[in-house]
């Protein structure tokens, strides 16, 4: 959908530099985009292209100098692109209501007319689906399960029996809702586990989004709960009876074990893992491949194995790298002892 870059600047609330009839088609990533296209320019690694970039229009923080194509001005740019995104790409998939007739829907389910069903969909019985809501082919919907209005559903996302889905969700494919999580007791020593039947549920709430190959597992007992806008990338793995405050970010292939409780806005990094039964506070950050193996605070960053603060997990680290100097100092030391003998 090109539009200028007036235009761009109008409906975004920007301002802007350069001539503002230059046509914007499409985006790129600044060290590869064109002529007709638009960039940005957030992270200061990458201001290194800023003078090489093909692009006709950049979008930039006030008094960050643009001076061989157009600038979009804003005070977040990153913020600000993602609804110039959303202007030049209408969305992949066109809204068209109705049930396609490959899918199973149980007689006892209540299911509006603005919704989308596609095919080979399965919803079991006292299903609720709010209007809306889109359900993409292959999805699976258990039995006394709510999905509510506006959720988008990709190809093949499983959501277990008696869920309880919010608004304005967005799950993506391959994601499995309600799982039962791991529960074994021991019987005799060297004897097989007996499974623990896991009797609870998922609560979702309103606008979180949920990425690819995500396992969220179910309540042993009572609910496992991810709070209102939360974020989650691909491949995580959420076990029973976690909480995970309120806009708090969960970055690829994090594992958190069963009964740990995240606060508010809490930020976890790549492969980060958490054992079980702890809390995280309100707007801790904990860095890629962390261990965290006890409750952290809030307000803090974090970093390590264990993950520690991270000023102390830089010490560490320092003196770490000079251990081997060490060494060999103390060798060094011992021989001059042994021949003094």
């Amino acid at each position: 959908m090109p539009l200028s870059v007036r235009q761009l600047a109008d409906m975004v609330g920007a301002t802007f530099t350069g001539d503002g009839a230059t046509v914007i088609h499409s985006a790129a990533p600044i060290e590869f985009a064109g002529p007709g296209q638009i960039t940005f320019l957030s992270n200061p690694a990458y201001k290194k292209y800023m003078e090489t970039t093909g692009a006709s229009a950049i979008v930039v923080a006030p008094g960050v100098p643009v001076s061989h194509c157009c600038a979009v001005i804003a005070a977040n740019p990153y913020l600000t692109f993602s609804k110039i995104i959303d202007l030049l790409y209408p969305p992949v998939y066109e809204e068209s209501w109705g049930v396609h007739p490959t899918a199973v829907t149980a007689a006892s389910a209540v299911i509006p007319d603005r919704v989308q069903i596609g095919p080979g969909v399965v919803i079991e019985a006292e299903v609720t689906i709010g209007e809306g809501t889109v359900i993409m082919a292959g999805c699976f919907i258990g039995r006394k399960t709510t999905v509510g209005g506006n959720c988008r559903l990709a190809p093949h996302v499983t959501i277990m029996h008696e869920c309880k889905i919010g608004n304005n969700v967005v799950i993506h494919a391959g994601t499995v809702i309600g799982s039962d999580g791991f529960g074994f007791a021991p019987t005799e020593p060297g004897q097989e586990y007996r499974k623990i039947k896991q009797v609870g549920w998922v609560e979702v709430g309103d606008n979180v989004e949920i990425g690819a190959n995500v396992t969220v597992d179910r309540g042993a007992i009572g609910p496992t709960v991810i709070e209102r806008g939360v974020k989650i990338d691909n491949l995580v793995m959420i076990a029973h009876n976690v909480r995970i405050g309120e806009n708090s970010i969960i970055i690829a292939q994090v594992g958190i074990s069963g009964s740990s409780k995240l606060g508010k806005s809490v930020i976890l990094a790549g492969q980060v893992g958490l054992v079980g039964h702890i809390e995280i506070g309100d707007g801790a950050v904990v860095g890629a491949q962390s261990g965290v193996s006890k409750s952290l605070e809030g307000g803090k960053v974090y970093f390590g194995y264990p993950a520690r603060p991270i000023m102390e997990t830089t010490r560490i680290e320092a003196c770490l790298r000079r251990l081997p100097d060490l060494v060999k100092k103390v060798a060094d030391l011992e021989r001059r002892l042994n021949d003094k003998d």
